[in-house]
């Protein structure tokens, strides 16, 4: 069976599957639960000073696009950080490395500073607990303007970023880790700039800041003000940055949204992640804490079926593959045609076909004129009955 270890950022974790920093790694109690399912790692709910962030509301979390759950759909939250003081928090942590201990896991944990003194004290405070690592939360989705940077608009500033990840590498021993946000002009030019500031990893991507609306009377759901948004549709995003950051940057990355099967912890992998965070899929999905088991069971099949021995071989597979925009092939066109005994004559994909190329015959079957067919791939994509195909070696997806 394929060895499911992996290291990353000078760490060894004994598979790459790692519980995010959120509400499933809340408290020791709950961390204990994440050691539980079999995760590689832990990175702790992120702490703060910020009072503020340590007061949630109610209600905090939401779903949009609800007919298309659990496969896809929007968590749409407004959880803030840590209910716990730092120095309460210290206590917690403690008690979290010792369970982090029994089943083998690393503990990473997460700060938030509102000042570069609190940066650095935080940094200190956590490193004290027996944490393997710290990651710097850059990623916050809330946007707050309150006088200072910190979370996503932090993230947003590549040279305060590099100030903040110096600060904090320079202050502890352990490896440091930056969570990037999506909100940046360019996450690749900011995890340039904290990579040689002295981060050792860093995690792409966070979600997004959104506004959702009340129908009827036009108020800001939950909290009425601007939330986080992410979930499944977000892998292609994920997918995109990490690449990016992989082809442009010698640095380790920790992947994180969109991750709801086994199959997106392979994508991200192949991309260049290392070690590959889920959230969304414990608190939204069907099994909780058993998704995480449904990965590695899923990879480690992935990985003997294909004949690799380690979750290092994936890693990167992709890139070679990724073409720049004027290398991409022009020339050659695959044409679509109909399985007529699949088709149930449903009539979607005339309406779907900007050529012209689809009609239907006596039975109401389609039929596809290849002398019209212009191989855009809209109508094998979309026909529920996998009723049309392309011919030739071509990749639409496996649309899971």
């Amino acid at each position: 069976m394929p060895d499911l270890s992996i290291e990353f950022a000078g760490l060894r974790f004994k598979n790459p599957i790692i519980v995010a920093s959120a509400t499933p790694s809340k408290d020791a109690k709950y961390m204990r639960r994440c050691c539980e399912s079999g995760a590689g790692g832990i990175i702790a709910k992120t702490v703060t000073f910020e009072e503020k962030l340590q007061h949630y509301v109610s209600p905090r979390f939401t779903v949009l696009h609800k007919r298309g759950w659990p496969w896809v759909y929007s968590n749409y939250s407004a959880e803030f950080l840590a209910t716990y003081s730092p120095q309460e928090w210290v206590a917690e942590l403690t008690r979290a490395r010792e369970y982090c201990d029994e089943y083998d896991v690393r503990l990473i944990a997460s700060i938030s500073g509102d000042t570069l003194e609190h940066w650095a004290e935080l940094a200190r405070m956590m490193e004290a607990t027996g944490a393997d690592a710290l990651e710097c939360n850059f990623g916050c989705p809330h946007p707050r303007d309150l006088g200072y940077k910190s979370g996503q608009e932090l993230g947003s500033d590549p040279e305060a970023a590099a100030q903040v990840t110096r600060i904090v590498a320079e202050a502890v021993s352990i490896p440091v880790g930056i969570k990037l946000t999506a909100e940046a002009v360019d996450p690749v030019l900011v995890a340039g700039k904290v990579r040689a500031a002295g981060a050792a990893y860093v995690t792409a991507i966070n979600r997004f800041p959104a506004l959702e609306v009340d129908l009827d009377t036009g108020r800001p759901l939950l909290h009425s003000s601007y939330a986080g948004v992410g979930g499944p549709w977000m892998r292609p995003i994920a997918l995109k940055w990490i690449s990016k950051i992989a082809r442009a940057l010698d640095v380790p990355i920790s992947a994180t949204n969109g991750v709801s099967s086994w199959r997106d912890v392979v994508k991200m992998m192949m991309v260049g992640a290392g070690t590959v965070q889920t959230c969304t899929a414990l608190m939204y999905g069907t099994k909780g804490f058993g998704h995480v088991g449904d990965f590695l069971k899923g990879l480690e099949g992935y990985l003997e079926s294909h004949g690799y021995a380690s979750p290092m071989d994936l890693i990167g597979l992709t890139l070679p593959q990724l073409l720049t925009w004027d290398k991409v092939d022009r020339e050659s066109k695959h044409l679509s045609s109909v399985d007529k005994e699949k088709c149930n004559g449903c009539g979607f994909c005339r309406n779907w076909c900007f050529y012209d190329a689809i009609t239907y015959d006596q039975d109401e079957k389609a039929q596809i004129d290849p002398a019209l067919c212009d191989g855009c791939g809209l109508c094998p994509s979309l026909c529920p009955k996998d009723a049309i195909s392309m011919e030739g070696e071509v990749f639409l997806g496996d649309f899971r």
